[in-house]
Parts: C-alpha cells; sequence; structure tokens
C-alpha cells in the first residue's frame, strides 16, 4: 500500500504510550472446561467433541460494562479482549463459518460488540486478541514446527489432522484469517490488533495482513506477533516478560497466577498486590506497557481474587498515578538497588521497592530544586554530592517505615534540563552493571550472534565472539564477577560451556554444569547467576571482556549463550 497515506507511528502510539497499563481479557467456551485457553491442547480433545462445548456456553452474568467499570476503577487505560484464541470459536459475529459464539451457543449474543459499545461509553480503547496462524479446529491452519520435529503442528492439532504433508499455511490465511480479520476491524473499529503467535507464517504473509489493518483502520495498532515484518508499532515481549531495553515501545503480557484462562486448579495461586504493583513498576520503569490479565469463567464472571488485587491497585495508582501514566522510562543505565525510576519532563520519579532508611541517586548531573511525597507532597530532606571525577550522588533521608504498604514514590523536582551521567558505574550498592544491550558485540564474518530486542544474546553458538564493556569502578576492592543467563521460552537454554572473563591481566573462567535437579525447575525467562570467581579493581575507568568457548546446541532447540548481563559486586570490608 502507499505509505504516504499511512498515519505517521508517533501519533498512532500517542494513547499507547500515554496509557501505560492494560487489561487482558482471556474468555472463551474453554472456561467451561476450568482448566485454561489450551485445554483443547492439553487434553488432546478432538474438534468434535470440543464443539460440544459450545451447546452448553451460556455466560449469564456477563456484563460488558461491569468488565469496562472494573478495568477503569483499577487504573487501566485500554483493554484486549479475546476475539479468537488458537481453539477456533470466534466469540463474534462471523460470515466465515457458524462456529462462532452468536450461532453455536444458546448465549446468542456477541459479547466483542458489547464490550465494544461499553469501551466506546467509558472512552477506553478497545484492542482485539486474534490468533492468525495457530489454529486447533482448522484442517490447514498448522504446519509442522523445524525448532522440535517431534511437536507436530507446531503446537498445533496434530490428533484430527496428522498428515502434515496436506496441511497449507497459505489456504487457513485466505479462508480465515484474513475475511475475519477484515470483519473484526470493520465491525469493532479497535484501537489495537493483538496477533499470537506467528508459527511459520512468511514475512510476505504477514505484510499483507499488516496492509488490511492499515488499510481499514489506519490508526489501528499492530503488535510485533504478527510476524517478521517491519509493520508492527510496538514489540510484545514473551508472556511475562520483562525486557532490559530502553528506547522501544513494548508491552509485557502477564497473568496474576499460572493460567491466563479460567482454571480451578488448586496449583494456580495468585500472587500478592505488592507484587503485581512491583511488576507494573519495573516495567514502565523499562519505558513499557504493563498487560494484565483476568480470566472470566463459564459465567462472564472476572474471579473474586482478580477483582480484589485490581481495586486495590486501582487504590494505590489514583494517589501515584502521576508518575505512571505519560511518563517514559528511567534516564539513568544503572539499577537502583532501592528500586526503579521514571521520567516526565524535568521530574523524575523514584519508586521505593527495597525500603532503606537512606536512598542515593548516582549519576544525576542537574541540579535539584525539591523532592517531594506524591502522596502528600510532604518535603524529602535530600542533599547532593560530587567528589572529584566521581559520579554526582543525590542522597535522600527516609523515615524508618515506608508511608505506603505497597510502594511509595518520591518526585524529584529538576532546575533546568536534565542531565545524567551515562558511564556504566559502581551504584551506591557498589555493583557495576553491565547490560548485555550496552556492550560491543566482537564476532567474526561468518557468525549471527545478536543482542535481541529484549536485551538478551542470541545465536551465539561459537567461541569467536565476546562482549565488551567500559566501566568505572568507584572503590578499591574486591569484585566478584557474576554472568546472569537467562532462558528461552519454556526455561530452554543450552549449559556445558565455559565462560570467561577478562579485566586487564586478570582471568576468570567457569564451566557451567548446574546440577540436573536445578535444570527441571527452569521456566520462561527465568535468569539465573553464575559466579566465575573474583578481580580487584581500583577506582576509575576499565574494560571487561565476556567470552565463551565449547559452546554446544541443544537437542532441543539451538540455544547458545543467552547472556543478559555480567555484575561486579564489591565485596564488603
Amino acid at each position: 500500500m502507499n505509505d504516504d497515506s499511512l498515519i505517521p507511528r508517533d501519533e498512532r502510539l500517542a494513547w499507547f504510550r500515554e496509557a501505560r497499563f492494560g487489561m487482558m481479557i482471556t474468555w472463551g467456551i474453554y472456561a467451561l472446561k476450568g482448566a485454561g485457553e489450551w485445554v483443547q491442547y492439553t487434553q488432546r480433545i478432538p474438534v468434535k467433541e470440543y464443539e460440544g462445548l459450545a451447546t452448553d456456553f451460556l455466560p449469564e452474568h456477563f456484563d460488558a460494562r461491569e468488565w469496562v467499570r472494573i478495568a477503569k476503577d483499577a487504573g487501566m487505560k485500554y483493554i484486549v479482549a479475546m476475539a479468537k484464541h488458537h481453539d477456533g470459536f470466534a466469540m463474534f459475529r462471523t460470515k466465515v463459518s457458524n462456529y462462532n459464539v452468536v450461532e453455536a451457543t444458546p448465549f446468542g449474543r456477541d459479547p466483542i460488540a458489547e464490550i465494544a459499545e461499553a469501551c466506546r461509553v467509558e472512552n477506553m480503547p478497545l484492542g482485539l486478541y486474534f490468533s492468525h496462524v495457530r489454529e486447533w479446529h482448522h484442517p490447514h491452519a498448522t504446519s509442522l514446527d523445524p525448532h522440535n520435529p517431534v511437536q507436530y503442528g507446531n503446537y498445533g492439532n496434530f490428533w484430527d489432522y496428522p498428515f502434515e504433508e496436506t496441511k497449507n499455511l497459505q489456504t487457513f490465511i485466505d479462508e480465515v484469517t484474513k475475511p475475519q480479520l477484515r470483519e473484526i476491524l470493520i465491525q469493532y473499529q479497535p484501537a489495537l490488533i493483538w496477533f499470537d503467535t506467528p508459527s511459520l507464517i512468511r514475512p510476505d504473509q504477514a505484510r499483507e495482513l499488516a496492509d488490511i489493518v492499515r488499510e481499514l483502520c489506519p490508526r489501528c495498532l499492530i503488535n510485533s506477533r504478527i510476524g517478521k515484518t517491519a509493520e508492527w508499532d510496538y514489540l510484545s515481549c514473551g508472556d511475562n516478560e520483562i525486557p532490559d531495553q530502553r528506547g522501544i515501545d513494548f508491552e509485557t503480557p502477564m497473568v496474576m497466577n499460572r493460567s491466563w484462562g479460567h482454571n480451578i486448579r488448586k496449583e494456580n495461586p495468585y500472587r500478592s498486590i505488592t507484587k503485581l504493583i512491583h511488576e507494573l513498576v519495573e516495567i514502565i520503569a523499562a519505558g513499557g506497557n504493563f498487560l494484565l490479565n483476568v480470566g472470566p469463567d463459564e459465567l462472564g464472571v472476572i474471579p473474586g481474587e482478580a477483582t480484589e488485587r485490581l481495586q486495590e491497585m486501582g487504590a494505590w495508582l489514583r494517589t501515584h498515578g502521576e508518575a505512571v501514566y505519560g511518563t517514559s522510562g528511567s534516564p539513568f543505565e544503572i539499577r537502583q538497588p532501592w528500586g526503579h525510576v521514571t521520567r516526565k519532563g524535568n521530574s523524575l520519579f523514584l519508586f521505593v521497592t527495597n525500603w532503606q532508611r537512606q536512598v542515593s541517586l548516582r549519576g544525576l548531573l542537574s541540579k535539584v530544586s525539591r523532592c517531594t511525597w506524591i502522596a502528600n507532597g510532604d518535603d524529602v530532606p535530600f542533599r547532593q554530592e560530587q567528589q572529584g571525577t566521581l559520579p554526582p550522588d543525590l542522597h535522600l533521608d527516609l523515615p524508618d517505615v515506608s508511608p505506603d504498604s505497597h510502594c511509595a514514590v518520591i518526585r524529584v523536582d529538576i532546575d533546568g534540563e536534565l542531565k545524567v551521567d551515562e558511564r556504566l558505574v559502581e551504584d551506591a550498592a557498589g555493583v557495576i552493571e553491565l547490560r548485555a544491550r550496552r556492550a560491543e558485540l566482537n564476532q567474526p564474518k561468518d557468525s549471527f550472534a545478536a543482542v535481541s530486542v529484549s536485551g538478551v544474546t542470541e545465536r551465539w553458538f561459537i567461541d569467536d565472539v565476546s562482549l565488551t564493556w567500559d566501566l568505572f569502578a568507584v572503590h578499591r576492592g574486591e569484585y566478584t564477577v557474576e554472568a546472569v543467563l537467562q532462558t528461552f521460552f519454556y526455561g530452554e537454554w543450552d549449559i556445558g560451556f565455559t565462560l570467561h572473563a577478562q579485566c586487564g591481566s586478570q582471568c576468570l573462567a567457569r564451566v557451567y554444569n548446574p546440577p540436573e535437579g536445578d535444570m527441571s525447575k527452569l521456566c520462561s525467562y527465568e535468569k539465573r547467576t553464575v559466579v566465575l570467581g573474583t578481580i580487584t579493581l581500583e577506582p576509575g575507568a576499565h574494560r571487561l571482556r565476556m567470552s565463551a568457548s565449547g559452546v554446544p546446541a541443544s537437542l532441543k532447540r539451538r540455544c547458545g549463550v543467552t547472556l543478559a548481563a555480567v555484575r561486579l559486586c564489591r565485596q564488603k570490608p
């Protein structure tokens, strides 16, 4: 299509950057099973049997206005509702087939239409989740996943449709994806299309879908899970993944417990309100949006435990919202041992998640005019210090007990332009954190190693790859060198390689072979720390080089070295 007709990306993203906090709603006929949205796959339910769920779907208590009210009271600024999940059952009116909520259920209503109207009344942007490639109902929807030959159909329906050679993804896209995408764009005019699991979709196929969105809804945002195309507007991180990234628009979808769809298992506990608020803070401090999921039950009711947590989050946001909405991520490269930072104009907001009597913000070059508690406007005592060539410190004196049970927030007002020290410098707790995304990547021409958009190394398979950082130590002392590795989705990673760290003439090496039981407990995007040893640093500038040898290719996936960061932790005298 003609790029000249496109609305500028920054204009499309304006509301999204202001919002920062949204609700995902995972709801469909699978709620009747109470075992999550993947129940058809996990229990290998045949299509004909699964279709029978529709005849029992009668959510008598569904109230779209109530759902939108719950989201609004929670301080959420947009909603992403599930139009169609991988089971292929459309939760909207569609002419593509009668496998939809209006024609196949006794409910007979269009919940997406009702949610869209409720959102319109409340001026709440509506996004629609739409599974565009993976489906368990259509015989052509799935393809063999080349990464895992024993997993037929890329987690698709191999029990009803076992003959992979007969499947044609293009047929599914033409018969189902494209016409249904046009329907939801025209019927509901969403602010966002939330594609999921691009699987084996080709770049040209993904671009065709993006063009449909741009043509029918020019302002509609497209997330990165559409596929390998430059047409997406923002990065959809992995489920529950908090990336280490700056300067990129992203969104983290996250569950409150361990399931997206309604799940009555006892081993599905909800996380605490404080934990959820801290996750919100960490994500917005990285410059992203937090998309928190709810899974309504078969009657159309959002579970009470979820509602209670949302109410508490809303109460906290009504007091602290100015530090969340419309802010950008932390301007500081170093992590703060006491919490996180956001920015709005010439003000910084300090979220103290790890309470201390005194917190120090290292590297702020600008003069501070005032520090206040957001909750009540009272002043916070502070002082600024600059010693020689060391990075300046802002010290704040805090009371014995936090004034907020979840997370207290301090506003720091700056005189003039905000300026920060961008060096990778030792923080107030004596830690120098070297993130992979800030490294200089060195590799031969035949290597394809890179740092992913999530800030973790990928495709690091050979010994001639290395990362280097320029760092600044504040004190003389012994520093423990730690490598922070991260798993892939489903907890996959490689082991058995040797990590090497070199700083000047000091060299360290460590073979990483964790206990077998330790490996069995790994989760998606989980970080594990490997201690390499200790080095001695003098105050001032240094260069550290990290490399690896003996990198294997795992049997399940070729993960290679998945390095998120290197930490140098000064030992206390």
